[in-house]
Order: C-alpha cells, then structure tokens, then sequence
C-alpha cells in the first residue's frame, strides 16, 4: 500500500436466517495501517433487514508477521471458482477487485470462525468477533 491508499473489505458472514454483513476499511496514513470495521447485523433473525449498526474503532495494524495480509493470501484459491454463487468476502482496492467464494454451509460457516480468530486478534475486547456458546444437550433414547 502506499501513503493514503484505502482498500475496502466485505465480509459476507450470512448463513441460513443469521444476516450479517462487515465492512472493513482499511488505510494507510502516516507510515501505518488503520483497520476500521463496521458491523451490519439483522436484529430479527428473521430475514426482516431491521440492521444494528455497530462502527467499531479505529485499530493500528501492528503485524510484524502480516497475519491480516497472509489470512487472505492463504485463501487466493477461492477466487477461482466463480460458478459458486455465495461469497464470504469482497476486496475491493484502488485499481483491481478479488471475490472469495465458498462452497456450501460447512465451508461458509469454517470460513466465518477462521474470520472470527482474524478479527479478534485485532479487536480482542470486543464480542463482535466471540464465537457464540453451544450447550449440547445429552438426549437418551435417540434413533433415526
């Protein structure tokens, strides 16, 4: 990136009747790099697009070892395949756009915890980027 360049990212994270969409941008100004992330989710779990918007601070990326960098490159492949119609996330930068796909609700939902380990390095206080808790519930009896 060079000085003031701004690159947009969007994570679609929707699954099923969850709607959830992040958007991240991210800037170079003064020798560092600024994440910013806003959050988009639908309040009703019910497909009805009544939004939260949360707009979370601005955070320096101090990466030595460009974990925020290599967590995409590691993913480049998925931009290949584009007869998938669902994506997880959309760069979209000064002169070029790269659309990562998944494939199916097992890929998707993988993809969503690996953003989530992502975005809580950078915003480790926040319970945006928390996995939810599961209760398992022990059933006797059970046959298909």
């Amino acid at each position: 990136m060079t000085e003031k360049d701004t690159v947009k990212i969007f994570a679609e994270l929707n699954m099923e009747w969850w709607i959830r969409r992040d958007e991240l941008v991210i800037t170079k100004k003064n020798n560092e790099i600024r994440l910013q992330a806003t959050i988009k989710e639908d309040t009703t779990f019910q497909m009805k697009y009544q939004m939260r918007i949360n707009k979370l601070p601005t955070v320096i990326l101090k990466d030595t070892n460009n974990a925020f960098e290599k967590h995409f490159a590691n993913k480049i492949g998925r931009t290949k395949d584009k007869t998938i119609r669902q994506y997880i996330y959309k760069i979209m930068g000064p002169n070029d756009t790269l659309i990562f796909y998944t494939n199916g609700l097992g890929d998707k939902g993988g993809e969503v915890r690996d953003y989530y380990d992502l975005m809580n390095k950078y915003y480790p206080n926040n319970s945006e980027f928390k996995h939810p808790e599961v209760e398992i519930e022990e059933v006797d009896d059970f046959r298909f």
